[in-house]
């Protein structure tokens, strides 16, 4: 276990989805519940960051955004306000097959980074499946307070460590790591995954 706090995001619209994409099911529990799953065992606490109360049923402490409409720039500055420890590793909750062995790999990563964050298969950056530390906080909310929306300034203004995907390939089920659940069509998708990943063939 890293002496390191895992926070979920679980703020956004929704809007293509239709409905609050944390709550659906798959593989029998809700898509939250994964990422909760695959953080608890590598950090030393787990919370969520929401506007709704709704979350504190699942047992973790919940922390509102003191800003809305920011992104994940708001996302990090909640985490990093909140947290009791100097890292922490930022999840989306729309990435439901995120594994711990992901997780132990990022945050086993040497150096003296203020973020680490993995590039898919495709190369895109993934700020949503990464880590931050308190010594990036500044950066953060000085962004905020100039009208910056994009993540990407943070990591050209701050040491930022990218995690190729190659790092990342040998790790089982790392083809499914970065899929996100946004539309319907994604949902169909993740669910198929999840059957053959349970090696249900029907």
């Amino acid at each position: 276990m890293s002496d390191s706090t895992g926070f979920i995001t679980a703020g956004g619209r929704s809007s293509r989805m239709g409905t609050d994409k944390a709550w659906l099911e798959l593989g029998g529990r809700a898509m939250i519940e994964h990422v909760i799953a695959a953080l608890a065992p590598v950090t030393t606490k787990v919370a969520i960051i929401a506007n709704d109360l709704e979350y504190q049923r699942l047992g973790v402490p919940v922390f509102a955004d003191s800003e809305t409409d920011i992104g994940p720039l708001e996302a990090i500055r909640t985490a990093l306000s909140n947290t009791p420890t100097s890292r922490v590793l930022l999840v989306g909750c729309d990435l439901p097959f995120v594994t711990a062995d992901l997780f132990t790999r990022l945050l086993s990563i040497p150096g003296n980074q203020y973020v680490t964050v993995p590039a898919g298969a495709d190369g895109r950056l993934e700020p949503l499946c990464a880590i931050y530390c308190e010594q990036a906080l500044p950066a953060v909310t000085q962004l905020i307070a100039r009208g910056e929306r994009k993540v990407s300034i943070l990591f050209e203004l701050v040491p930022t460590r990218v995690v190729a995907f190659d790092e990342l390939r040998d790790l089982k089920g790392s083809e499914w790591f970065f899929e996100n659940i946004n539309a319907p069509e994604d949902y169909d998708r993740a669910r198929e995954t999840m059957r053959l990943k349970n090696g249900n063939t029907r």
